[in-house]
């Protein structure tokens, strides 16, 4: 089974509070204040533990081809104005085999409305369209990066300890269609996480 990285940053106990990643290049997109430790942290803001200050509308971003092994954006994809561009970039910065994890609201979450900067809302299969699946999104071709999805979850990536949340969660993966049309107007989860991998 592929080993995911998700659950490393996002642990039981929370976001990870050490290096979870000990040897690889990690870059942290949007870090704000909190950067993933271990990581060079990128913010449009220069706060304390930003290592780059970059607007991520901007590109191409101010690193190399094939700099990274892991790539994580949590709380920016809504605020940027091209998710086609930032999937471009990301794909370009990260090495062969890298990971790209991605965490964004869920669209019917009051999160996700409330912003007034948010520019874009995401659904189970918003990143369908980056993937080499052969499924009928991709065909649109709107990018040439392509990814392989090695992970996907609605809300936290670990097994809730609420049996009724739990239980909400696994129908939601086994029948996502239904959940974000029907199921999710009554019981909407917070957050939407992706793990991604590079393929090039």
């Amino acid at each position: 089974m592929t080993e995911l990285r998700t659950p490393l940053i996002y642990t039981r106990g929370g976001f990870a509070r050490t290096n979870p990643f000990p040897g690889s290049a990690a870059l942290h997109l949007g870090c704000g204040a909190a950067k993933l430790p271990g990581a060079t942290g990128v913010d449009a803001l220069a706060l304390p533990g930003v290592d780059v200050v970059h607007d991520l509308n901007t590109t191409p971003w101010p690193f190399a081809e094939g700099s990274f092994d892991v790539i994580l954006a949590h709380s920016v994809l809504e605020h940027l104005g091209s998710v086609v561009d930032f999937m471009n970039e990301a794909y370009r910065v990260g090495k062969p085999g890298a990971r790209l994890v991605i965490g964004v609201p869920y669209f019917r979450s009051v999160d996700a409305s409330d912003d007034p900067t948010h520019r874009h809302f995401f659904t189970a299969r918003s990143m369908d369209y980056f993937l080499d699946d052969g499924n009928a999104r991709a065909a649109y071709a709107y990018s040439g990066a392509r990814f392989k999805k090695v992970g996907f979850w609605y809300g936290w990536p670990h097994p809730s300890r609420n049996p009724i949340s739990w239980s909400l969660k696994k129908t939601a993966h086994r029948f996502p269609h239904f959940y974000d049309q029907y199921l999710s107007l009554l019981l909407p989860v917070q957050v939407l996480f992706w793990e991604l991998e590079v393929l090039k």
